[in-house]
């Protein structure tokens, strides 16, 4: 006899074997106790959820004898029992020529449709209810889903529509407002990890518990993926599956592998980053795999570090930043490995220290005060051969004027540093036309306005500084004009 896949053996026979998906099957235990069933329903979920085995399950459960027989008593039914699996109806549905499935993917146009419904209007040959069963539903032409609106509007008596699809938005709203929708929620990894244990236990396989973790958090709440991962996993393997198992058979790249990498990018040791992602190349793994490989671990390990008292998230977070960059440059380059190893380098490099000038908060009720110094001046070195310094004060702010301290402020460090030379000449200018001794400080700021807005009296100074600020503009006298 030929193998059977996993993810065969393991569909659901009856609602309570429905894994992840409570919601769904209480709702419809409830509806299928008290006889409250409808004509059509349109399932709704991510690939592996569960879609077409519920439609099975409903489907059989509408004519299977028991519960024809509780629903007469009144008597509730269990999820156990739904379907019985024991009565005749239960034991010929897959062969029954009443229940009619098929891929709207490879029979898309209105003449497969018509030919697959032209039996619609006939009463069923042996069971009470006929269903039809279709998947991926959203894949039907515009007409297709004509043909079968009539249908669903205004059903024939004992027929009833499982429509299944992953993509909500493709369907007609239409098809969407006459059928109950049922929505399958991805499968958490914790209750893939149970049930792949539980799984393996009858099988006769120990599967190791960060072996279970590991194939539930690839498969992304799909428990087909899953299926078919321990699948692969078992057939590779004698009587235990580990985690090195399944990183050789699926071919991944090893949390330990990952762990030397992101420790020696902690440590900026270029040296340890360029031997450790070595390693990870010479298992034949693609750069664009280890990149989303160290995305997951890094993500897995700062969830670990929810609970943990001294919370550093930053350096985790840059390193996810940069590996999201460089997955997306791979992408369509002919050199993914070396944007992979350059984007780690860079990562181990040693941190760079950036002085950032402080902000100067200045009374801005002395900020006329300190203009008439600074102006006053310009005038009385502007009589002079200086012009040198007048180039330079050209491009100069008043910040504000303390006491004895005028504060000029430049856009540019480099012109900063060029009046640094200067400013004894300026001081004892100043002093001349203040009358008293005057000290010059300075600070650089590449956000300030331009220094000629400052001979623009108010209010009309601030009028333009917020139009410059509408417009996003730097030349002020575009703005004036």
């Amino acid at each position: 006899m030929a193998y059977e896949a996993l993810y065969t053996r393991g569909r659901p026979k009856a609602l309570s074997q429905l894994v992840g998906q409570e919601h769904i099957s209480n709702a419809l235990t409830q509806a299928i106790s008290n006889g409250r069933l409808s004509h059509a329903y349109l399932l709704v979920g991510t690939r592996g959820t569960g879609k077409t085995s519920t439609a099975r399950l409903l489907a059989k459960a509408m004519n299977c004898d028991k519960i024809h027989e509780a629903q007469l008593a009144g008597r509730p039914l269990d999820k156990k029992e739904i379907p019985c699996n024991k009565c005749d109806s239960c034991q010929n549905f897959n062969s029954s020529p009443d229940n009619v499935e098929f891929d709207a993917a490879s029979n898309r146009s209105v003449e497969d449709v018509k030919r697959l419904l032209s039996t619609a209007y006939l009463a069923p040959l042996h069971a009470r209810v006929k269903t039809f069963i279709i998947d991926e539903v959203h894949m039907l032409s515009f007409e297709a889903v004509n043909s079968i609106l009539k249908l669903i509007e205004e059903p024939p008596p004992n027929v009833v529509f499982f429509l299944a699809t992953t993509e909500l938005n493709k369907v007609p709203m239409t098809i969407r407002s006459r059928c109950q929708v049922l929505n399958f929620r991805l499968i958490p990894q914790e209750t893939i990890a149970k049930y792949l244990s539980r799984l393996a236990g009858r099988l006769n396989v120990v599967l190791q518990e960060d072996a279970a973790k590991k194939i539930a958090r690839l498969a992304e709440g799909s428990m087909r993926d899953a299926l078919t991962y321990l699948d692969q996993c078992y057939a590779m393997s004698d009587k235990e599956i580990t985690l090195s198992d399944v990183n050789k058979t699926l071919g991944l790249i090893s949390d330990e592998n990952l762990d030397d990498i992101i420790s020696a990018i902690k440590a900026k040791d270029r040296a340890a980053v360029g031997r450790a992602i070595t390693r990870a190349f010479s298992s034949g793994l693609a750069a664009n795999v280890i990149a989303e490989s160290l995305i997951t671990r890094l993500r897995d390990i700062e969830f670990e570090m929810l609970d943990a008292p001294n919370k550093n998230f930053a350096e985790f977070d840059q390193m996810i930043d940069a590996l999201r960059k460089a997955t997306g440059e791979m992408y369509g380059s002919g050199i993914p490995d070396i944007i992979l190893e350059m984007t780690l380098m860079k990562l181990a490099a040693p941190v760079q220290n950036f002085i950032i000038p402080a902000q100067v908060s200045v009374p801005s009720e002395n900020l006329d005060a300190g203009q008439k110094i600074f102006y006053d001046t310009l005038n009385a070195l502007s009589s002079e051969d200086n012009n040198s310094m007048m180039s330079l004060l050209k491009k100069t702010t008043v910040m504000g004027f303390t006491g004895d301290e005028l504060t000029l402020g430049f856009k540019s460090a480099a012109v900063a540093n060029l009046f640094k030379k200067e400013i004894p000449k300026f001081e004892r200018a100043a002093a001349q036309v203040a009358d008293k001794a005057i000290k010059v400080s300075i600070i650089v700021d590449k956000n300030l306005h331009p220094p000629e807005l400052d001979s623009i009296p108010e209010p009309a100074r601030t009028n333009l500084i917020n139009a410059m600020n509408v417009f996003d503009a730097s030349d002020f006298t575009k703005v004036k004009d």
